[in-house]
C-alpha cells in the first residue's frame, strides 16, 4: 500500500528553484498538483520509514507556464516560471502538471515520535562542511543544507544568561546502507541568514562564511533552503 507522504513547506519559490537547480548537473523535474485544495510545486527528494518528503511552494502563478528558471546574475538570483526555454544561461526545471495524483498522495501523513530523524549535533559550522562535501563527492545530487526556525512549543524557560539558539541547519544523511535516512547532521545559528549558500576551503582551516557568490576560486559552495517553519521531522 502506498503510504501518505510527509508534506514539508518552504520558504519561498527561490528556494524550491535553488533546491532543483542551483549546483546541479541536472536539474530535477517538479510537479504540480492540488494539495488539500491548494495548487503546488512539489519535489519529492528523501524518504523515511518508507514515506516520501515531499518539499513544496504554494504555487502562485497559476498559468501554463511549463518550466522553472533558475539563474544567478551579479550574485543575485533570478527565479521565474517560463513558458519556453529561451536564456541558455540559465538552469531549467520542467514542470510536470499531474492531473489525477493517487489519493494517498495528497493526504499528509501523521508525524508520529517513530518516524522522526534522530538528531545529531555537530560542533561546528566547519565539522558540518566537510561532512556535507565529501558525501556529496558519493552522491548523484548535490546535499543540500536546510535553514529553519528551532521548536520553542515545550521548550523549558530560558535561563539568564544562557544562550538563545533561534536557527537551526543541517541535513538529513545515512553513513549507512539503509534504504532510509534516519539522521539529522546540525548545528545551531545565532545570526540572521539571507544569503543563499555556504562556502569554505578544503585548504584552508577558515571558518565558513556565507555567500550570494558562488564563483570564487578555491571555495566549496553548499546551498542553504529555508523553510516556512520548523522541521517537523527534527527535535532538537
Amino acid at each position: 500500500m502506498l503510504k501518505s507522504p510527509i508534506y514539508i513547506k518552504l520558504k519561498t519559490l527561490n528556494d524550491l528553484a535553488r533546491l532543483v537547480c542551483s549546483l546541479e548537473r541536472v536539474p530535477s523535474p517538479i510537479y504540480e498538483y492540488n494539495y488539500l485544495g491548494t495548487d503546488i510545486l512539489a519535489v519529492p527528494f528523501d524518504s523515511l520509514s518508507g514515506r516520501s518528503i515531499i518539499y513544496y511552494v504554494v504555487n502562485t502563478q497559476i498559468t501554463e507556464n511549463q518550466y522553472l528558471l533558475y539563474k544567478i546574475s551579479n550574485n543575485l538570483e533570478e527565479v521565474y516560471l517560463v513558458d519556453k526555454i529561451r536564456d541558455t544561461s540559465a538552469l531549467y526545471s520542467p514542470v510536470i502538471k499531474v492531473s489525477s495524483p493517487p489519493p494517498s498522495f495528497t493526504k499528509p501523513s501523521r508525524i508520529s515520535a517513530t518516524s522522526r530523524y534522530t538528531g545529531i549535533g555537530l560542533n561546528d559550522l566547519l565539522s558540518l562542511s566537510k561532512l556535507v562535501a565529501f558525501r556529496t563527492i558519493y552522491e548523484e545530487n548535490t546535499i543540500p543544507l536546510f535553514l529553519f526556525p528551532k521548536d520553542v512549543t515545550n521548550t523549558p524557560p530560558i535561563k539568564h544568561g544562557q544562550n538563545i539558539h533561534e536557527q537551526i541547519l543541517g541535513t538529513p544523511m545515512t553513513m549507512l546502507d539503509s534504504a532510509d535516512t534516519s539522521f539529522f547532521y546540525y548545528v545551531p545559528i545565532n545570526e540572521g541568514i539571507d544569503k543563499c549558500f555556504l562556502k569554505f576551503s578544503l585548504e584552508k582551516s577558515n571558518h565558513p562564511t556565507f555567500s550570494n557568490h558562488i564563483d570564487e576560486h578555491g571555495f566549496i559552495y553548499l546551498k542553504v533552503i529555508q523553510l516556512d517553519g520548523p522541521h517537523p521531522l527534527v527535535k532538537v
